[in-house]
C-alpha cells in the first residue's frame, strides 16, 4: 500500500502488500465484499525478509471449479433428468422382479396341486357295509350315518343321465372330519394339464356364502370325482316340488336374495358366468341358505361333457332354462354368458313363485317349448297372456297375481329376446329390493328377529299370566282356609300328613231348619238355594264377631266349634258359642223370605248344645 516501506541492510526497499479477495461477509451471510485474505509478515522484529502468509484462509485456486467456460459442470436439469430416469429404471426393475416372483409363486401353487385329494382319504357311504369289521359305534360312522339319513341331493347336470350305470345322486363321503358330497366323473383317467390346474385352483380359491364350496378333486385312475360341500336339505327343485313345505314371503325373499348375491359374486370372479343355472343346481343347506352349484370345472369334465352331449341335448327339461341365443348356437361354450345367466335366473324366479315347474302348468311338452323358444317370438302363438303384450314363447305371468309387482315387472325384462335388453344381476337386485323390505339379510336373522319379538311379547304375557295365577292362588287358599282349619291347610299345602289329635274340652254348635223337607218339596230348586244362601250369609256375618270356627257341612245343617288348638281361649269357649247362639236366635226372628207368595216368619229352630263334652276329632 506504500505507506510503510522497509529498507534492508543493502538498501533495498521491501514494500508492504496485502492480497484482497471477494469473500462472503462473516456476520451477514449472502453479502459479499473485498476483504484481505493474506499479506507480508516480518518475523523477528524485521531482522529477516518478510514472508507472505495467509490469514486463516485457503489459497486461491488457479482455475474455477467448473472451468472458465463451465465445461466441467453439468446443469441441474441434466441431473434431475438423470435421477428421474434412474429412479424409473429402478421402479421398473422392482416391478418386474415382483411380477416374476409372483408368477413363480403362482406356478409353484399350480404345481403343488393343493386341490388334489387321495381317493383313500374319502370314506364313502358304503364304507361300513364294505368293511364288516369296522366299528359300528365309532364317532366317524355315527356322524356319517346320521347325515346319510337325510335326503340326498342331485349335483349332476342332468338327474336323468346315467353315467355308465353310476348313481345319479351324489354319493356321501367322510373327508377330514366332515361329510362331503362326492360327484363321480365318467372319465377313467384325467390328463392334468395346465388348463385343468388353473381351473381347479380358481375353484379352490373361490369362497362365498352363496356358492357351493369346492373342496377338491380326485384324479386317480378309475376314481375320478369332485368333492364339494354337502347341503342336507337337498336342492331348491326338491323343496319347490314338496307341497308339504310352505314358503311365505320371507322365505321366498331370502331364497331369491341368496341366488342374486351368489350370481353377482360369480360374475365378478374369474369364472365370469355359470352357464347351467337352474333350481336343481341351487342347493339348500341346514341353515336354509341357498348355495349355487355346478359351475366351472369345464376342463376337467370336457371328456364327460363330450360323451354325454347327445344325452343332454335330448333332455328337453335341461334346455328349458337356457337362453334362446345359446339354444341356437350349437358351438356355445358350456360356461355360457352372463346375459344367458340372467335369462336362466328369470326362469328360476318364475318357478320359485309359481311352484309349478319352469314354465308352469301347460299342455305343451318340453320339446315343443324348446322349439318355440329357439324359433323366437311368434305373434299370436305362445305362452304369454295377451294382457301383458304380444304373445311370445315365455311362461304365463297371469298365474303370479299374488306375487309382488316388482317380480312381474322384472321377469319380462330378464327373459327379453335380445341379450342386450336384459339387465345385469346388480340391476336385478335393485329391481327386486322391495321383496326384502323390512327384512334382515338372511332368513336366520329374520327368524331370530321374530323370535326376539315373540320373546318380548311372551315375557309380557308371562307377567300377566303370573299375576292371574297369584290371584287365583289367593282365591284357592281363601277357599281352602274356609273348608279346613288354617293349620291343617298349611300342613296339606306343605305336603305333610295330618295326624289325628284329641282335645279334652270343646264346645260344638249345631243348628237345623225345621220343616226343611216339606218346604223343599213345595219350592223350586233355585228358591231353595236362594233361601239357604241368604240364611247362611246372615249366619256367617254374625259368627265373624266371635272367636269361633265354622265347620263346613252339607244340607241345611250349620256347625260351629270352639276349643280346638286353633282357637285356644281357656274356658271361654262355651261362653263364646252360647253368646253366638243367642245372637243367631235373635237374628232369626227378624229374618224373612218369600216362598210361593208366603212369608216365612219363623221356620228355623236353633238347637244349641252348649255343654262341655269330650270328643274325638279325626
Amino acid at each position: 500500500m506504500g505507506y510503510m516501506v522497509y529498507m534492508d541492510n543493502k538498501g533495498d526497499a521491501e514494500g508492504n502488500y496485502t492480497l484482497i479477495g471477494r469473500l462472503e461477509h462473516h456476520s451477514n451471510p449472502g453479502e459479499y465484499g473485498l476483504y484481505p485474505i493474506g499479506g507480508f509478515q516480518y518475523p523477528n522484529n524485521f531482522s529477516e525478509l518478510p514472508r507472505y502468509g495467509l490469514e486463516n484462509r485457503r489459497a486461491p485456486i488457479d482455475e474455477p471449479p467448473c472451468g472458465y467456460y463451465d465445461e466441467m459442470c453439468q446443469s441441474a436439469e441434466t441431473m434431475e433428468i438423470v435421477g428421474a430416469v434412474s429412479g424409473g429404471i429402478m421402479v421398473v426393475l422392482v416391478m418386474v422382479a415382483c411380477i416374476l416372483y409372483r408368477n413363480w409363486r403362482y406356478e409353484q401353487e399350480l404345481d403343488s396341486l393343493l386341490w388334489k385329494i387321495d381317493s383313500k382319504d374319502i370314506q364313502i357311504n358304503e364304507w361300513a357295509t364294505k368293511n364288516p369289521m369296522a366299528p359300528k359305534n365309532s364317532k366317524k360312522s355315527r356322524g356319517l350315518y346320521s347325515t346319510v339319513r337325510t335326503s340326498q341331493l342331485s349335483l349332476t347336470s342332468n338327474p336323468d343321465i346315467d353315467f355308465r350305470h353310476a348313481s345319479v345322486y351324489t354319493q356321501l363321503g367322510f373327508y377330514k372330519g366332515r361329510v362331503v358330497a362326492v360327484k363321480p366323473i365318467a372319465s377313467k383317467a384325467v390328463d392334468v394339464t395346465r388348463k385343468v390346474k388353473l381351473e381347479l385352483k380358481v375353484m379352490r380359491d373361490l369362497h362365498h356364502d352363496n356358492l357351493l364350496s369346492f373342496i377338491g378333486a380326485c384324479v386317480d385312475p378309475a376314481n375320478v370325482c369332485i368333492v364339494v360341500e354337502y347341503c342336507s336339505r337337498g336342492s331348491l327343485k326338491d323343496i319347490l316340488e314338496n307341497e308339504d313345505v310352505k314358503l311365505d314371503n320371507m322365505f321366498i325373499a331370502s331364497l331369491v336374495g341368496d341366488i342374486i348375491q351368489g350370481m353377482i359374486f360369480l360374475h365378478d370372479s374369474a369364472v365370469r358366468s355359470h352357464g347351467n343355472l337352474k333350481t336343481s343346481n341351487c342347493l339348500v343347506d341346514s341353515r336354509w341358505v341357498v348355495k349355487i352349484a355346478d359351475f366351472g370345472i369345464h376342463a376337467l369334465k370336457s371328456e364327460e361333457e363330450s360323451e354325454t352331449e347327445q344325452s343332454i341335448i335330448e333332455d328337453d327339461k335341461y334346455q328349458l332354462y337356457k337362453a334362446p341365443e345359446l339354444l341356437r348356437d350349437t358351438c356355445a361354450h358350456p360356461r355360457g354368458t352372463q346375459k344367458g345367466d340372467v335369462y336362466s335366473f328369470a326362469i328360476v324366479l318364475y318357478e320359485i313363485h309359481g311352484r309349478r315347474g319352469p314354465y308352469g302348468i301347460t299342455d305343451k311338452t318340453p320339446a315343443q317349448i324348446v322349439t318355440l323358444v329357439m324359433a323366437g317370438p311368434q305373434p299370436g302363438y305362445g305362452f304369454t297372456s295377451s294382457r301383458y303384450g304380444d304373445s311370445t314363447s315365455k311362461p304365463l305371468l297371469g298365474v303370479l297375481e299374488s306375487c309382488f309387482d316388482c317380480v312381474r315387472t322384472a321377469l319380462p325384462e330378464c327373459w327379453a329376446e335380445h341379450p342386450d335388453d336384459r339387465p345385469d344381476m346388480r340391476q336385478i337386485r335393485d329391481k327386486l329390493r322391495p321383496l326384502r323390505k323390512g327384512m334382515k339379510p338372511n332368513i336366520f336373522d329374520n327368524m331370530l328377529a321374530m323370535m326376539e319379538k315373540y320373546a318380548n311379547n311372551l315375557e309380557a304375557l308371562v307377567d300377566e299370566r303370573t299375576d292371574q295365577l297369584i290371584e287365583e292362588k289367593k282365591k284357592t287358599e281363601a277357599l281352602l282356609y274356609e273348608m279346613l282349619p288354617r293349620y291343617v291347610a298349611e300342613q296339606l299345602k306343605s305336603g305333610f300328613k295330618v295326624e289325628a289329635e284329641s282335645f279334652d274340652q270343646v264346645t260344638i254348635y249345631f243348628s237345623d231348619i225345621v220343616g226343611f223337607t216339606e218346604m223343599s218339596a213345595e219350592s223350586t230348586p233355585l228358591q231353595v238355594i236362594d233361601f239357604l244362601s241368604d240364611l247362611y250369609t246372615c249366619f256367617d256375618s254374625i259368627i265373624g264377631n266371635y272367636d269361633v270356627y265354622k265347620v263346613e257341612t252339607i244340607g241345611d245343617a250349620y256347625m260351629v266349634e270352639n276349643g280346638l288348638e286353633l282357637l285356644v281361649n281357656g274356658n271361654e269357649h262355651a261362653g263364646e258359642v252360647s253368646s253366638m247362639s243367642l245372637h243367631l236366635l235373635d237374628a232369626i226372628k227378624k229374618f224373612k223370605y218369600d216362598i210361593v207368595q208366603m212369608t216365612l216368619l219363623s221356620c228355623v229352630l236353633a238347637y244349641t248344645l252348649a255343654l262341655c263334652v269330650q270328643v274325638w276329632l279325626v
